[in-house]
């Protein structure tokens, strides 16, 4: 049994790691200071669906997320579904006490703590609140959210493209490499590289490879797909579909040449020393079935391409135990927490149990915040991790099976040095 004072010793002794975001959707610095922001943006990404399920009008939850209306006598253009300010508080107000004490309610209060220093969102404050935020949307506002308030060194980001800086490291998803959708895209690719299009299937292999190999020098660490069951490639059903796509083809054209470039493109990742991510366990919109994206689906791949490493993404959540024996069992998988903990930091806290008892310690990553606009929310969500962590361990070294040294060098391994070692950065 740790004792409560053990955890916060613990969690201040992590708060000092210099920690590697290992998963956000990060857009750039400057396209977000460029927006209009308002307080209920923070409130938008993943609690919408829980305040969708708590009775919230779906339009004007996904609104929380859209900058505001306007006059529309003095107003350009404008997202057809947008709310004023003072509409998005009264959609959203009958709805925040249904679930503020979701996992992923906890970022966004954490943030008007600690940036905006209010303790909660009331009819009296959202409107000050959000004019103190749209000062503080500014340059320099990724340095101050993440490197000065969280103490983040690294972030992989996936923002879908390769934006990146001495803080950001890219990672792009693999459709933009295998999703053959119709002759544009490949003439796309084509025109990017300098070659003619390809006329068959052997041929544009050779131009994706092109293409992965100068994404890669030119800072890409990773692809990410979705760890769907997987089809192994045919190479005469791709070889065949390939050029009906260029004339036209339909979706199972697109699936069948996916499905072979997918198998050359994770041999190729092996070459280049390029990590295939997997998004597995949960899906984050509402009316999804997550059964569709198990953490075993990867098994069979995993063993396929042996040289290739495979980050294992959000814990398997809710099959963390399913994931521990994958990691045990195949030294190219690699389990990272994101996400989890804004699931549900109980199952994070069982994944860890789990993981510590099977696992070795030096495959684990502990945190990625996961957000596309809401840089704010990290801190809160790492807070939420630190404490996750801390918890975890303190009960270990408190029932006797490691020291407080051995916690503090397997929480450094878990928010720095693997996330760096995994991905060679």
């Amino acid at each position: 049994m740790a004792s409560p004072e053990l955890s916060k010793s613990l969690f201040e002794q992590i708060s000092q790691i210099p920690t590697v975001d290992a998963h956000e959707h990060l857009h750039a610095e400057e396209m977000r200071v460029a927006r209009k922001v308002d307080i209920f943006l923070l409130f938008h990404q993943y609690l919408f669906t829980q305040l969708i399920a708590a009775g919230m009008d779906p339009k004007k939850a996904d609104a929380l997320g859209i900058q505001c209306a306007v006059d529309p006598k003095s107003a350009g253009p404008q997202d057809a579904n947008a709310l004023s300010l003072d509409e998005k508080w009264e959609a959203v107000a009958p709805y925040l006490d249904f679930v503020r004490t979701c996992s992923c309610a906890r970022p966004p209060f954490e943030a008007l703590k600690h940036f905006f220093g209010e303790s909660d969102l009331t009819a009296r404050n959202y409107a000050s609140v959000s004019a103190r935020m749209q000062e503080h949307n500014r340059p320099g506002l990724f340095d101050r959210c993440l490197r000065q308030a969280c103490n983040i060194v690294l972030v992989l980001n996936q923002n879908r493209t390769m934006w990146h800086n001495d803080l950001f490291k890219p990672i792009l998803p693999e459709d933009f490499f295998i999703g053959v959708r119709d002759r544009a895209f490949v003439e796309s690719m084509s025109q990017e590289v300098g070659q003619s299009v390809p006329s068959d299937l052997p041929q544009y292999v050779e131009l994706m490879e092109e293409l992965l190999t100068r994404r890669a020098r030119e800072g890409m660490i990773g692809v990410k797909g979705m760890c769907y069951p997987y089809e192994p490639g045919d190479a005469q059903a791709g070889a065949s579909a390939y050029p009906r796509i260029l004339a036209g083809g339909d979706g199972k054209d697109r699936i069948a040449v996916a499905n072979y470039l997918r198998d050359r493109l994770y041999e190729m990742c092996g070459r280049l020393q390029i990590v295939v991510v997997k998004h597995s366990g949960v899906w984050a919109g509402g009316w999804s079935d997550q059964t569709t994206i198990r953490p075993t689906n990867l098994i069979p791949v995993a063993m396929k391409f042996r040289n290739t490493r495979f980050d294992l993404f959000h814990a398997g959540t809710p099959w963390p135990a399913d994931a521990g024996l994958m990691a045990r069992a195949l030294p190219n998988i690699w389990l990272n927490l994101c996400w989890s903990h804004l699931i549900s930091p109980a199952l994070s806290e069982q994944a860890l149990e789990i993981w510590l008892d099977m696992v070795p310690t030096n495959r684990v990553m502990a945190f990625g915040g996961d957000y596309w606009w809401a840089v704010e929310n990290v801190y809160g969500a790492l807070m939420q991790t630190r404490e996750i962590v801390a918890a975890v361990l303190a009960r270990r070294v408190g029932n006797g099976s490691i020291t407080e040294s051995q916690a503090m060098t397997i929480a450094r391994r878990w928010f720095h040095d693997n996330p760096r070692e995994a991905y060679r950065v």
